[in-house]
């Protein structure tokens, strides 16, 4: 039988989103070397760089208003410490993890931007990783610290989008 878990205690000892997001722009850059593989060729590299661009310009602008948020309701916006308040405004009426969503198009964007297949193809994996990792630790720790209202904003609100 597990022991219950203090409502003050962290999701999480690990920061593991910034983990899981340098492993896997690390790990398809070097499968893109290893391979020689690239999305850039003459006729489409500046349309596919700029979609990249505009979805990190996005998914950073996205980070900076949840930032914004949960600093307004004196929250933590590190993944590995305990929640102090459940924000369920802005960006947070979309998706419980909108910072996640981040996240995962940051780096989506990166791989269009530098042109890197192997990085759009590990893009899934960094939303398993992150799923397992990162966010079910942080909803039983949000169920335990606020009970029923984080079940109610669980039922109306998705995981991702």
């Amino acid at each position: 039988m597990n022991a219950p878990i203090r409502a003050d205690a962290s999701p999480s000892s690990i920061p593991w989103p910034p983990i899981l997001m340098a492993m896997t722009l690390a790990a398809g850059l070097a499968l893109d070397a290893a391979t020689r593989a690239s999305l850039i060729d003459r006729a489409s590299s500046s349309l596919i760089q700029v979609a990249g661009a505009a979805i990190v310009m996005l998914a950073l602008a996205n980070d900076v208003w949840c930032f914004r948020i949960l600093s307004r309701h004196q929250t933590t916006i590190l993944p590995h410490r305990a929640a102090s308040f459940l924000v369920t405004e802005g960006p947070f009426r979309f998706s419980r993890n909108p910072i996640y969503v981040s996240h995962v198009a940051l780096i989506f964007g990166l791989g269009l931007f530098l042109g890197s297949p192997f990085t759009l193809l590990l893009t899934p994996a960094l939303a398993f990783g992150l799923t397992k990792l990162a966010i079910e630790p942080e909803e039983r720790h949000l169920l335990e610290k606020f009970g029923d209202d984080y079940r109610s904003y669980m039922a109306r609100t998705r995981r991702w989008l």
